[in-house]
């Protein structure tokens, strides 16, 4: 299940018609959405990697521990 988790997504709209306002040649235009871009796969991507460190760390913990024999050596 994928879910929306950066609000650059919902409002890219929103800051695409703001560069547009901006004034700047168009390959600097360009250029600023493509780091916007850049920016937002960088956020995906670190998310993804805390997301799938934190499902493994669950994994681990819900394992059982090591079986451990009870020892009828007694001295």
């Amino acid at each position: 299940m994928k879910s929306k988790i950066s609000k650059t997504k919902q409002d890219l709209a929103f800051f695409n018609a703001r560069l547009d306002e901006i004034r700047m040649s168009g390959h600097e235009r360009l250029k600023a959405k493509a780091r916007l871009a850049q920016a937002e796969a960088i956020a995906d991507a670190v998310f993804e990697v805390f997301a799938y460190v934190k499902r493994m760390l669950k994994s681990l913990s819900a394992r059982p521990g090591p079986v451990r024999r009870s020892s009828t050596s007694v001295g």
